[in-house]
């Protein structure tokens, strides 16, 4: 039954996406091209430097991907892509947006490359951009609803991760604490599957000591809720 749902939520879509680029008259020799919207129809890329890639990242590639309605091109063409002052609230400096991206001949889909990068201070990256499709060689940009894509771009950890409390490794939580753990790991920590209490404890003390070490040289620089305490001295010997 669930499978049953699935498919018909699918062709569902298919269907009002059909009926909606069937106005555009593709069998009339014209082609268009434009964002792919989501299931719900928005156009939406997002990326969280706190719980994606290797948590170290300060500058990463979001894929927006392009859709060809028409006829496969028999040759590359160019998409010209702009930022729009609309629904952008990063600085110049959080990101880089190709003026031009080539489609490739012989694909019905392609993806344009978004550089987003990560501002220096942890947990404090929090911004939108907002890419607008201006045009198209040989090609119309359209429908209109589908020429705008965000990009929602974090440096973020809303909770605690649910094995915190399991252990006294790390002593107290805070978020900038496991913000730095993660970084150190070079992941993102789920679970303490790959450990026992015994090997968790060892690399807890090998990472205040890495953290002691990167403090030495001006870096993670982060205090405890006294403002005075250097945060990895709240992590038991």
């Amino acid at each position: 039954m669930k499978h049953t749902i699935n498919i018909l939520a699918a062709l569902a879509l298919l269907a009002c996406m059909s009926c909606k680029e069937d106005t555009l008259e593709v069998y009339h020799g014209d082609n268009y091209v434009h964002f792919t919207p989501g299931a719900d129809g928005n156009i939406r890329a997002e990326y969280n430097f706190a719980t994606s890639g290797t948590t170290a990242e300060t500058e990463v590639r979001v894929p927006i991907e392009i859709r060809l309605w028409g006829y496969l091109p028999e040759s590359d063409f160019m998409c010209m892509t702009a930022v729009s002052e609309s629904g952008t609230t990063a600085s110049p400096g959080d990101y880089a947006v190709p003026e031009e991206t080539v489609f490739r001949k012989g694909y019905h889909v392609d993806t344009l490359w978004v550089t987003v990068r990560r501002r220096q201070e942890l947990l404090a990256t929090d911004y939108t951009l907002t890419v607008t499709m201006t045009g198209a060689e040989d090609h119309v940009v359209a429908p209109s609803e589908y020429t705008n894509a965000t990009v929602i771009v974090r440096d973020r950890i809303t909770a605690a991760p649910v094995w915190w409390n399991t252990t006294q490794a790390l002593g107290d939580y805070s978020d900038m604490k496991f913000r730095v753990f993660n970084i150190y790991l070079g992941k993102y920590l789920t679970s303490l599957a790959d450990y026992t209490s015994i090997t968790f404890e060892e690399e807890v003390a090998k990472f205040k000591q890495w953290w002691t070490e990167q403090w030495a040289e001006g870096n993670y620089r982060y205090y405890a809720e006294d403002g005075s305490t250097p945060l990895y001295e709240t992590i038991p010997d």
